[in-house]
């Protein structure tokens, strides 16, 4: 069966955060990622240390934090920190940087400073004496070969969009490059991040999956990051029009903090926002099937895991959270 853990986002109060990382503990994940944002959510470094001393088992950490806005050593202090509240259960996902950086008009870090970063951290670990693991996202073929070779994991391959087709042979190209770079697949942790919104009101869901699924389009029309798969090829005018109004300052975001209906997400179609999303929003009736197919492509391989992310607005976050830990997650064996 699958490791599962989520990735949620800091924009809803307490105690109704430490409630749902109450909740993912409860329920059996092995990891409660925090979002580390320069201008767009609150401080991920307070709310860690929340959650570390308010569950006893789950791993903690930002997913991801990047070496740019905060310098290495700093970051490394902060994980020792968190090591310490938690006794024993930090984790470190690291990045080259996404609107945390992009909001201060800087580039993502290079494959060199990732790798310069990581020494730092491992140095500072091994001083204190303490073992956290570092896990890398993946991005381009060159940062995740150099990921293969450095990290303890990986963060963010293939996806939901392609469904458990596109997932496998996602997984193979990356069997590839681990034998590329020497070494072994079936040992080396792999985390596939998948995004969802999930309401008993099947409108309400799809509004609030439109902002996360967006950013992919400014990174393939914006970014040089991939390209507009065929499959999507009717899209186009209207994912570059998306592409466009997308703006770091609402990252991942459908509605503003103020209530409004974001821009990008006003310029995308539901049927769009589904396709970009592999169908993860809906009521959890119409999602279940989706999640259950990726879920039992990868089931034979015990290194591969997944991460959820969690879509909504205004408590939505929460909720999504909620009705797929008691409407999907006990269906899924």
């Amino acid at each position: 069966m699958p490791k599962i853990g989520v990735f949620m986002f800091q924009d809803f109060g307490y105690p109704a955060y430490v409630e749902s990382a109450r909740l993912a503990e409860e329920s059996g994940f092995d990891i409660f990622g925090l979002i580390d944002s320069t201008d767009t959510y609150s401080d991920y470094c307070p709310w860690a240390g929340l959650v570390a001393v308010n569950t006893s088992r789950i791993l903690i950490g930002p997913w991801v934090t990047n070496p740019l806005t905060r310098h290495p050593r700093v970051t490394a202090n902060h994980m020792l920190t968190i090591h310490e509240l938690s006794k024993g259960r930090a984790i470190l996902g690291l990045g080259a940087g996404a609107n945390a950086v992009r909001t201060l008009d800087w580039k993502p870090a290079s494959t060199s400073v990732l790798g310069e970063a990581i020494e730092v951290f491992r140095n500072k670990f091994k001083e204190k004496k303490v073992d956290i693991p570092i896990y890398v996202a993946a991005a381009g073929p060159v940062n995740t070969g150099k990921a293969l070779q450095w990290a303890d994991g990986l963060i963010g391959v293939g996806g939901a969009r392609g469904g458990a087709e596109g997932l496998l042979q996602a997984l193979e190209q990356l069997k590839a490059k681990a034998k590329e770079v020497g070494r072994d697949f079936a040992s080396f942790p792999i985390k596939i991040q998948v995004g969802l919104a999930l309401s008993h009101n099947r409108k309400e869901a799809i509004e609030e999956i439109k902002g996360p699924v967006a950013v992919g389009l400014r990174n393939i029309f914006f970014n040089r990051l991939g390209s507009l798969p065929q499959e999507l090829e009717r899209f186009r005018e209207e994912a570059r029009r998306v592409a466009e109004a997308y703006t770091y300052f609402n990252h991942m975001r459908s509605y503003t903090p103020e209530g409004k209906l974001t821009r990008h997400a006003q310029l995308m179609s539901d049927e769009l926002a589904l396709a970009l999303s592999g169908g993860m929003a809906g009521t959890p009736e119409e999602v279940l099937p989706r999640f259950k197919g990726i879920w039992q492509a990868v089931s034979s391989m015990p290194n591969v895991g997944f991460t959820i992310t969690p879509h909504g607005a205004k408590g939505g976050r929460k909720r999504s959270f909620e009705l797929f830990v008691k409407e999907i997650l006990p269906k899924l064996s």
